[in-house]
C-alpha cells in the first residue's frame, strides 16, 4: 500500500542525538558500551580539572566506573602515534579517545582509525571543540564510530550538546531525559548559521597571525589551514610568563583562558613531562563571532607591550 505521508523514521537521518552537554553525550556512550564488565578506555594526556566544573571529559569515566589508561602526545598536542599503537596493541581496550584541541586535527586520523579497527577498539571523536559538523566537506567527526560536540563553545548557549553516530556497529542505549538537551538550546541550534559563524572565526584566527608578531616569548601552535574552524587561538607563552600575562589582560579588561592550565591528577609530571610543559605555557585568544577587528587589535598591542615591560 502506498503511504499518503512519509512514516519510515530511519530514512535520510544523520543519526544525531541532542543532549543536555558534551559531557553527557560522553557518559551515554561509555554507559552504551558497558556490558558485563566495566569499559576499558584509552584516552590523551592532556585533559584539564577545576574545582569549579571539574572534568568534563574525565568525570564521565568515573561516573561509569570504566579505567582509563593515557597515551603520550607531542608538543602540539599530536598523537604520539607509536606510543599509541604499542599500547592498543599490548591491552584490550574497548575504545580509544582522541580529543580535536582548541579546534584543530594535526594527526593521521586514517592511521589511528585503521590501528583501533585491526584491535577492535571503538574509536570516538572529541569535537566539544571542532564544530565541524555541519560541513559536507569535512572528515573531521568522520573518522570514528561515535563523535561528540558541545554547542556552548561555539554558540551563545549556556548548555547544549550533540552525540554523533558514524556507523550501525555499535548500538547506543535510549538517551534518558535528564541526558536530552534544553528546547532552547536546541532552538538557538537550529536557527544558528555555522557558515557564517565558521567565517568569522576563521577571520578573527588570521587577523591574530597577522597582528600576533614575532617575539620568543610567545608561540603560535598552529597555522590556520582550509578546514579549521577554531575555538580559540592557542599560543604558549615560555620563560613562565604565561601567569603573569593572563593576569595582565585580565586587568586590562581583556580575559582570556588557559585550556588547560591544571590537570587531572592521574596524568603526573613525570610520566608525561610534555603534557605538563603546555599546561604550564598555554593560553587562549578569543576568537569567538562577537570579537571584532579592534578587539584583536587591542589584545596583540597588549601582548606586545607586556613584553616590552616583563
Amino acid at each position: 500500500m502506498i503511504e499518503k505521508s512519509p512514516i519510515d523514521k530511519q530514512k535520510y537521518i544523520k543519526n544525531l542525538f541532542f543532549t543536555s552537554n558534551a559531557r553527557a553525550a560522553w557518559e551515554h556512550i561509555l554507559f552504551s558500551l558497558k556490558s558485563s564488565k566495566n569499559v576499558e578506555v584509552l584516552m590523551p594526556s592532556y585533559i584539564g580539572y577545576t574545582d569549579r566544573e571539574g572534568s568534563g571529559v574525565f568525570d564521565p569515566v568515573k561516573t561509569q566506573n570504566a579505567h582509563a589508561e593515557f597515551y603520550k602526545l607531542n608538543e602540539d598536542l599530536t598523537i604520539d602515534l607509536n606510543h599509541f599503537k604499542r599500547l592498543i596493541q599490548n591491552k584490550k581496550f574497548d575504545c580509544a579517545l582522541i580529543i580535536h584541541y582548541f579546534g584543530f586535527c594535526r594527526n593521521n586520523m586514517e592511521e589511528i582509525k585503521n590501528i583501533c579497527r585491526q584491535n577492535n577498539v571503538v574509536l570516538i571523536e572529541d569535537c566539544a571543540h571542532a564544530f565541524n559538523l555541519h560541513f559536507k566537506d569535512t572528515l573531521l567527526g568522520n573518522y570514528g564510530d561515535f563523535s561528540f560536540y558541545s554547542l556552548h563553545k561555539y554558540l551563545p548557549t549556556n548548555s547544549g550538546g550533540v552525540l554523533k553516530r558514524n556507523n550501525d556497529k555499535n548500538k547506543l542505549k535510549s538517551l534518558s531525559i535528564d541526558k536530552k538537551i534544553d528546547i532552547e538550546d536546541l532552538e538557538h541550534y537550529a536557527n544558528s548559521d555555522f557558515i557564517e559563524i565558521a567565517k568569522k572565526r576563521r577571520e578573527n584566527y588570521s587577523l591574530y597571525e597577522k597582528y600576533i608578531g614575532k617575539n620568543s616569548n610567545v608561540h603560535v601552535m598552529y597555522e590556520l589551514m582550509p578546514n579549521d574552524i577554531p575555538q580559540t587561538f592557542p599560543i604558549l607563552i615560555r620563560n613562565d610568563n604565561r601567569e603573569k600575562l593572563y593576569f595582565y589582560l585580565f586587568d586590562q579588561r581583556a580575559p582570556t583562558t588557559a585550556l588547560y592550565y591544571r590537570l587531572i591528577d592521574q596524568i603526573t609530571k613525570e610520566e608525561f613531562p610534555e603534557s605538563h610543559k603546555i599546561s604550564n605555557e598555554i593560553l587562549n585568544l578569543p576568537v569567538h563571532q562577537d570579537t571584532d577587528h579592534e578587539d584583536i587589535i587591542y589584545i596583540c598591542n597588549l601582548i606586545r607591550d607586556f613584553f616590552g615591560t616583563v
